[in-house]
């Protein structure tokens, strides 16, 4: 086996392992005043109706909401239809729990062998994706602040956010704006590749901005802001009714602080099924407010059985079952 081959098994193995290292170091600082057997209680004795139901509904609703969105986004294939964009968003949702932002594009290549649309074109949708993404959970944020107390661990996840938004608004804004002048930058700064490389870079920037013309319709804008809200809307309902399970009162304001803090860890490395970094962000947010931390740990494992985990089993469905295409 060549440096190289063996360089690159090296780098297939870094991020999953990466992902395991953090996930174990965050159930450390999760349990290390914790016992399992509180935590256990507080699951047993937990008020798992209606709260159940409601926490499946609003993932079910996530998801459709993440297709509706991206369907707005993909501009005006009329074969694709939102029922047809569920199996690669599903899919998408498993990867990105089993290894952090693989599933971007697990996502991306099964849109691209049902439909033929070019995956750097899709690539850049998604990354317009983040940026609604991004933009609805801060502004949650800041309406949450309004009405409770932000812990102090979780001002620099706002900032965090805050800077994500504003360095993926100032990209999309000049490749909306000024497409011309990106590719111009693009060409300038790799004139020194060798031409095949050349050639074919270029090649993915003109899909790429492609991919961002559905975003110059007025209307589309609105629509995809408006979808995010729903998606993540449905979440902080999720996360309220996860809190109810072992008998947490949360308002609606700190449910919404608890989705910054799982939407931040969630963008690191993370162990499969997100194990450990939910535990953390629900305790950054209630522990601070004073609520039992067993209950708080016992909250965050609803939150992995109830919503990690049948997105998982969907993206799992979604790889073994034909997919669905629209006639042409």
């Amino acid at each position: 086996m060549s440096d190289g081959s063996r360089g690159q098994g090296r780098a297939r193995y870094a991020a999953p392992l990466l992902g395991l290292l953090a996930g174990g170091a965050f159930l450390y600082v999760a349990f290390r005043t914790v016992s399992l057997a509180d935590v256990a209680r507080s699951l047993a004795g937990g008020h798992w109706l209606p709260a159940a139901p409601a926490i499946l509904a609003g993932v079910v609703l996530f998801v459709y909401a993440k297709a509706r969105r991206w369907r707005a986004l993909l501009g005006d294939p009329a074969r694709i239809r939102t029922p047809s964009l569920l199996r690669p968003v599903a899919v998408g949702l498993l990867f990105n729990a089993l290894v952090a932002h693989s599933g971007e594009f697990a996502r991306a290549l099964t849109l691209q062998r049902s439909y033929g649309l070019p995956v750097s074109g899709v690539l850049v949708g998604i990354a317009v994706e983040r940026l609604f993404d991004f933009l609805v959970v801060l502004a949650f944020g800041f309406v949450a602040g309004g009405y409770a107390d932000v812990p102090v661990s979780l001002v620099p996840a706002l900032r965090i956010v805050g800077l994500f938004s504003l360095g993926l608004a100032l990209g999309v804004a000049l490749a909306l704006v000024a497409p011309a002048l990106l590719r111009r930058l693009v060409v300038l700064l790799t004139g020194w590749w060798p031409a095949g490389a050349h050639r074919w870079l270029l090649g993915q920037v003109d899909h790429a901005l492609e991919g961002l013309v559905p975003l110059r319709a007025a209307h589309r804008m609105p629509v995809a802001l408006a979808w995010s809200a729903v998606q993540w809307g449905s979440i902080v309902w999720s996360i309220y009714f996860c809190a109810a399970v072992p008998g947490i009162a949360l308002s609606t304001p700190q449910a919404a602080l608890v989705l910054i803090a799982v939407v931040v860890v969630f963008t690191l490395p993370n162990a499969p099924g997100y194990l450990g970094s939910t535990q953390v962000a629900f305790l950054a947010v209630l522990a601070p407010l004073g609520v039992p931390k067993d209950a708080v740990i016992a909250a965050s494992f609803v939150y992995t059985l109830l919503v990690v985990l049948p997105m998982m089993a969907a993206g799992a469905l979604g790889l073994v079952l034909p997919a669905r295409r629209e006639p042409a």
